[in-house]
């Protein structure tokens, strides 16, 4: 009996493991040297110097380089869009969602091609000046960043994948908990962002930029950064109420 118990408690431990892999699809990550010919790990496709490899206990996949350094860890289906991306010519493809870490925020648009975004910003700006939703060369939205993300839709969750294999992950599994009715194809999500050119009617709670990326490519006006800081200060009001009683 005791035995069924703990097989019953450890099988819902290796669940949740999973389930928080599936969530978060590309991993934290520092490249380091690993054992590639090991028996936990099952080498699935070879290609160009970068080895993608699934571990044979736990659901989690690694890219590899020919040096033996990991180059990424995470969901298996995260490690094969982040490898096919790795492979081709350019990271981004026509039509993605892309983000942009500023420290204290992050940014959004649309990458339309042709090293070209369209996203809701002041020219040449985050928040100084007019905003509005505009095209744009790639280097006005990453400005002095090195790395960005994508954010893959393909999954049972919506998960980022990074341009960068270092990177230490924010920690929240932002889109995991809003359920979206449709995805447009890349072509759908381009014309959506064109038909908004213009518009300047911007307001950092309710039309933001990611509210406008996120409903180019779903139909859905969100932002996951509104819910975050709205749930932090509810949450730090029930703590103040507390405390005054």
């Amino acid at each position: 009996m005791e035995s069924a118990k703990l097989f019953n408690v450890s099988k819902e431990y290796i669940y949740h493991g999973h389930d928080i892999i599936e969530r978060i699809g590309d991993c934290s990550n520092y490249e380091h040297r690993v054992k590639v010919n090991s028996f936990l790990w099952e080498s699935l496709f070879q290609y160009k110097g970068l080895i993608l490899q699934r571990n044979r206990l736990y659901n989690i996949a690694r890219i590899v380089d020919d040096n033996s350094v990991q180059k990424a860890n995470g969901s298996l289906l995260a490690m094969c869009e982040k490898m096919g991306r790795m492979l081709s010519n350019g990271f981004l493809t026509a039509g993605d969602m892309i983000g942009v870490s500023r420290g204290a925020y992050e940014h959004y648009a649309i990458y339309v091609g042709d090293n070209r975004v369209i996203h809701y910003a002041p020219d040449g700006s985050d928040f100084n000046g007019e905003i509005s939703i505009h095209e744009a060369p790639f280097e006005e939205f990453i400005k002095n960043s090195t790395s960005y993300f994508v954010i893959f839709f393909e999954g049972k969750y919506p998960v980022k994948i990074h341009s960068s294999t270092r990177f230490i992950s924010s920690g929240y599994y932002d889109y995991t908990n809003i359920k979206f009715e449709k995805k447009y194809s890349n072509q759908e999500t381009i014309n959506r962002a064109y038909s908004r050119i213009g518009e300047s009617k911007y307001s950092l709670i309710r039309n933001n930029c990611e509210h406008f990326a996120l409903w180019c490519k779903t139909g859905n006006a969100e932002s996951l950064q509104v819910r975050r800081v709205a749930k932090q200060l509810m949450e730090t009001g029930v703590v103040v109420n507390r405390i005054m009683t």
